[in-house]
């Protein structure tokens, strides 16, 4: 009999992953088809019970069934665990997605501003170039031109220091992002790979592993939960039948003390009567004698 502690944790490792791997589905499947979000909840949600009803079902009644209603179950519990699949697939691409979309938008940020601060840096060196081609001879020219350069050059300063500012604030949100997918840039790191292929493989594996336990775990607490019933019912039964077989034990042990004890009175019995019959025995004796001396005495006269 399976013990009870490892019943309570089969019965808990199967609500908790099952309940897991559902709402994983459920949300995936729903951001592959966000038009119609809440039929498709529905529809998935109703999937995943019939799922694991089924595998519980054709655990218990698999030699009982027919072979091609027993098949196609089989079938339709396969076909549910790849749509389950793909749906814990899509959620945690999702979820893989939301810090790589915002990491990849900061670095096209730190990108353009990189590229908009070479822009202003080359018209400033442009304005610049300009006065300075200016011939020395002429002074109150070379001053207008660098009068009017002036402006344009403290704005384009401005344009940049604004734009460092904006890089700073972008490098701190790449930082944190960084922090989330750190583990990830490490592995990638370390088998020299990009990013994006160490998070398939992981969701691949997180995929394959899953859905098959979660089915697995529910087929091994039905079976835990029927063997401890089958064990507690033969357990009855037994009880039951040792019931009549101890009375009737009782009842062959009280005849043998019985028998026992007759012998023992039959022969007390006995030594009464032969304590009783040996005087009547030596009277007999005593009157036969005494009836042939006096036929003796008859014939001597």
């Amino acid at each position: 009999m399976i013990s009870l502690w490892i019943t309570v944790g089969l019965v808990i490792a199967a609500v908790s992953v099952s309940t897991l791997g559902a709402y994983f589905s459920i949300v995936g499947i729903g951001a592959l088809f966000s038009g119609a979000l809440f039929a498709v909840w529905l529809m998935a949600g109703a999937l995943e019970f019939a799922k694991f009803i089924l595998a519980a079902y054709l655990h218990q009644t698999w030699g009982e069934l027919n072979k091609i209603y027993r098949s196609y179950l089989a079938f339709a519990v396969v076909v549910l665990s790849l749509i389950t699949s793909i749906g814990v697939f899509g959620f945690l691409s999702d979820a893989y997605q939301s810090a790589s979309t915002v990491l990849e938008a900061e670095n096209i940020k730190l990108a353009d501003i990189q590229k908009s601060k070479k822009m202003h840096l080359a018209e400033i060196a442009r304005l610049n170039r300009s006065v300075d081609e200016i011939p020395a001879t002429r002074i109150s020219r070379r001053l207008r031109a660098r009068a009017e350069v002036e402006p344009l050059i403290r704005e384009l300063n401005a344009k940049i220091q604004q734009g460092e500012k904006a890089a700073t604030a972008a490098e701190l949100r790449v930082l944190d992002v960084k922090k989330k997918v750190g583990p990830l840039i490490y592995i990638a790191k370390s088998f020299n790979t990009d990013i994006d292929s160490v998070v398939k493989y992981l969701i691949l594996i997180f995929v394959s592993v899953f859905d098959p336990l979660a089915i697995c775990l529910v087929i091994a607490s039905t079976h835990a939960i029927e063997s401890r019933r089958q064990s507690a019912s033969s357990g009855q039964v037994k009880k039951a039948r040792q019931g009549p077989v101890g009375d009737e034990t009782e009842v062959q042990t009280a005849a043998v003390k019985l028998k026992a004890v007759e012998p023992e009175k039959s022969v007390a019995e006995e030594g009464v009567v032969t304590a009783q019959t040996t005087p009547q025995e030596d009277d007999d004796v005593i009157v036969q004698m005494n009836f042939k001396d006096e036929n003796e005495n008859q014939k001597v006269v």
